[in-house]
């Protein structure tokens, strides 16, 4: 009867998962393995045929640490605000992982398949929907624009460029949204697409810059 294995597939798993979390995923080896479990390297092709299946399975079980955050944050009241808060919150605690799954290249050429690739997209629609009484083409509208914002927030983050507390958060993408749903309802005019260039005169009063109703005639 052949021993029974001193370790499992997860506490591989997790022994990669610690070598991401100090340095990439790329320096997942046999020989790091081996020393993060005091061992061989043996165990570790009990479970995995090759290094590159132990990195996907690593990859995998970051992303499920990431949906337990996320699922917290979807919890919450309102869901679309704590949802933004807890991928935030993602990049703070586990600065490596997000670095991981959500600053690495990719051929995404459009927002909606970055927003899709994070996997909760029909259920942050729903609940953006539900709290603004607004139609998803709306709500995707919003949803794209804040998280250009909250993405933005993650990774200076996740890069230890910076650290928010979460009352400074929450402020800033509650102005932020406020914001967003206030130019829902006024129209937009050529300002809005404007590239600048050094021959362009732009007014200098605040008003000026304000996307206010036409007036009737």
């Amino acid at each position: 009867m052949p021993p029974k294995p001193k370790f499992s597939r997860m506490d591989i798993v997790n022994a990669a998962l610690d070598i991401i979390r100090e340095s990439d995923i790329e320096h997942i080896t046999a020989q790091a393995i081996a020393k993060k479990l005091e061992t061989s390297t043996r165990p570790l092709f009990n479970y995995f045929s090759t290094l590159e299946e132990l990195r996907n399975a690593a990859a995998e079980q970051a992303r499920v640490l990431y949906n337990e955050y996320a699922e917290k944050g979807l919890a919450m009241i309102p869901a679309f605000k704590g949802f933004a808060m807890a991928y935030i919150k993602f990049a703070l605690e586990e600065p490596s992982l997000f670095r991981l799954l959500f600053m690495r290249k990719t051929q995404n050429d459009d927002m909606s398949a970055f927003l899709d690739n994070e996997g909760h997209l029909n259920t942050v629609l729903d609940a953006i929907s539900e709290t603004f009484g607004i139609d998803r083409e709306k709500s995707m509208w919003l949803y794209g624009n804040m998280w250009l914002y909250a993405h933005g927030i993650a990774t200076m983050c996740a890069s230890e460029t910076l650290r928010f507390s979460d009352e400074d958060i929450a402020q800033r993408l509650g102005l932020l949204c406020r914001s967003l749903l206030i130019s829902l309802h006024f129209p937009q005019d050529e300002r809005t697409g404007i590239i600048p260039n050094s021959d362009i005169e732009m007014p200098g009063n605040v008003e000026d810059y304000y996307f206010r109703p036409k007036k009737s005639d």
